[in-house]
């Protein structure tokens, strides 16, 4: 078990016993009836309610009603209950109706964690400090690799499915959750971007230097706003798993005798 780190640096052991909850509460301020999970817990219905701005150390001791001095023997600081918060926010996933082949089953991944962060926007803004180590996030590192299973991939390749998927999950959210922010600034829904786009990029893009989005502008495609933003969404990430599966194939010959990929 890691020790209170001191100072203004973070120890990742200490994080992950945080995590992990194998981390007994520090010696700052009073002892309590507290636990860690009734923390962060109060943490995630301030952000549901006011986003991640809304959070800080003082307002979660009022929450739960202790002074912000004792929140200390338990968080370290406020990054730490972020992590904390962010691991909590994605709870363990639910694979009882996935299909059973690889590409279904990360589609559903996909679609799942779309979901879930849609349903809480606030979990985009907790920078990333370092790679999944609770055991909610390891979960879900767990089902998509699991997911591949009965592919020859190697363990390597895995790994790479792993941080493709995700990133690209991840990304997508983000950019999706970013256009809606802005809809009360824009006075445009996700819906109503590619009209209003196509009309804009038709006023410029006559210009010479930009030959290539010309050609995709008269095409129309920025027009065509019959898909919903999860429409938009499950497209791309299945020109994602197209892209793995034409992997799997060019890979699946030369891989034959040893059969890994």
């Amino acid at each position: 078990m890691a020790t209170e780190p001191k100072g203004g640096g973070r120890d990742p052991q200490y994080l992950l016993d945080l995590l992990w909850r194998r981390q007994r509460p520090g010696t700052r301020g009073p002892r309590g009836s507290l636990t860690l999970d009734q923390i962060v817990g109060a943490a995630i219905e301030i952000a549901d309610a006011e986003g991640i701005d809304g959070v800080s150390m003082r307002k979660v001791a009022q929450k739960v009603g202790v002074t912000t001095m004792s929140l200390y023997r338990y968080v370290p600081g406020k990054d730490d209950l972020l992590d904390l918060m962010f691991e909590m926010g994605t709870g363990r996933p639910d694979t009882g109706d996935w299909p059973d082949d690889w590409y279904g089953r990360l589609l559903a991944y996909g679609k799942d964690v779309r979901r879930l962060m849609v349903a809480r926007p606030w979990m985009i803004d907790i920078p990333i400090s370092g790679p999944p180590m609770g055991p909610n996030n390891i979960a879900w590192m767990e089902v998509l690799l699991a997911s591949l299973s009965d592919t020859p991939m190697s363990e390597e390749t895995k790994l790479g499915v792993l941080m493709v998927v995700s990133g690209f999950v991840l990304s997508e959210v983000r950019q999706e959750v970013s256009m809606l922010r802005a809809t009360p600034r824009t006075g445009m829904g996700y819906e109503e971007w590619g009209r209003a786009y196509q009309r804009m990029l038709e006023t410029v893009v006559g210009d010479p230097a930009y030959p290539a989005v010309a050609r995709l502008v008269r095409s129309g495609v920025f027009a065509d706003d019959r898909s919903s933003a999860e429409e938009d969404f499950l497209c791309n990430l299945r020109f994602v798993l197209d892209g793995i599966a034409a992997l799997l194939e060019r890979r699946a010959a030369p891989a034959a005798e040893d059969g890994t990929v």
